[in-house]
């Protein structure tokens, strides 16, 4: 990202919401709105003093609330422009004033305001994103409820060197190494009672990534995984899983059921598998949820600017005759003018007999 802010040919547009696109193929006028992050960037150097006087603490999004950040801040490490942005929601404004009293470039803005950019451009990408389910729909699984219960991103955020805990492995609830670390697949997809349908498609790879990643920090850890089934279609992916399978990646099919608190010493949790299989109880030390993911939050901006259609599971889909809206005034397509592959074989009339080649005769 630090390359792209640098490059000549590359503008990014922080903060911003596409608004309106109008025009055809190679010639698109996009309309853009920028909202005002009441910070200069161009004269803050993030020296952060402004975020060392504020008095304002919220939990930080970056780290999904594992750690605090002021309301003035940098949105994570290293992010593009590396400046610093005020949430004018929960600011106190002019009646704190503190952070434009530390500033000596006086970058800070409170009177800045939201502004329009007309682009004009050829070609357009749409990344429409996703949103993570939340998990505390499904409550059989303790998540909120349960200190030690954690969603993938948490987990993320836990083993990452630049996290809250600088990649060392802790419990929530006690601060303590966890022993044993079980995953719980599909949260959230797959399913006709809550959340989705569909299947997330990632969550069995970045399972194996995290078992991987737990073992490289603690090779006597254990770690097991109650899934469905491991969609691990790829080459690449299947090699994954045979490496994980060598550093004792344990799994269980088809063994998923509600989370019980045990009252122990251990701070451990109590499986129970569901019927018809019977009941058995494990005890693990951490839980972590592999949530599934849902379509984002702004599709209805998507569909009323690109002119999107949503299948039945409200994912974002556009068939190829649509793309007429987007052609110039002077081409024209449809399905029909698609090419047809050629026909290799011959057409055999009703009396004519079946010649075969004489290797078969």
């Amino acid at each position: 990202m630090a390359d792209a802010g640098r490059h000549p040919n590359i503008t990014i547009h922080t903060l911003s919401e596409v608004t309106d696109v109008k025009g055809y193929v190679g010639n698109f006028n996009v309309r853009i709105l920028k909202k005002a992050r009441y910070v200069d960037e161009k004269q803050c150097t993030s020296c952060g003093d402004c975020a060392n006087v504020c008095p304002v603490v919220f939990p930080d999004e970056f780290n999904m609330g594992l750690s605090s950040r002021k309301a003035v801040y940098i949105p994570f490490p290293q992010a593009v422009p590396s400046s610093y942005v005020i949430n004018m929601n929960e600011c106190m404004g002019r009646g704190c004033s503190k952070c434009l009293e530390a500033c000596n470039k006086k970058c800070i803005q409170f009177h800045m305001s939201d502004e329009t950019i007309n682009v004009k451009v050829g070609s357009i990408i749409v990344a429409t994103g996703l949103e993570p389910y939340d998990p505390r729909e499904m409550d059989e699984y303790g998540y909120t409820r349960f200190e030690n219960v954690i969603t993938s991103l948490e987990f993320e955020r836990l083993v990452n060197a630049g996290g809250p805990t600088k990649g060392d492995i802790i419990r929530p609830g006690d601060r303590k190494h966890p022993k044993s670390v079980g995953f719980i697949q599909c949260v959230g997809s797959r399913s006709k009672k809550k959340g989705g349908e569909y299947c997330s498609n990632v969550c069995c790879m970045n399972t194996i990534k995290s078992s991987l990643v737990l073992k490289e920090h603690d090779p006597d850890m254990i770690v097991k995984v109650f899934y469905m089934d491991i969609r691990a279609l790829e080459k690449v992916s299947r090699s994954f899983t045979t490496e994980a399978e060598d550093w004792g990646f344990n799994t269980c099919g088809d063994f998923r059921g509600p989370l019980k608190s045990l009252r122990t010493e251990v701070c451990g949790w109590r499986w129970k598998i569901r019927p018809p299989v019977g009941l058995n109880f494990t005890i693990w030390t951490c839980w972590c949820s592999l949530w599934g993911s849902n379509p984002p939050m702004e599709r209805e901006n998507f569909r009323r600017c690109w002119g999107f259609n949503s299948t039945p599971t409200v994912f974002i889909w556009r068939p190829i005759p649509s793309f007429n809206r987007w052609m110039p005034p002077h081409a024209e397509y449809s399905m029909q003018d698609a090419p047809k592959a050629p026909r290799t074989s011959r057409k055999v009339s009703p009396r004519e007999p079946l010649r075969l080649p004489a290797r078969f005769a």
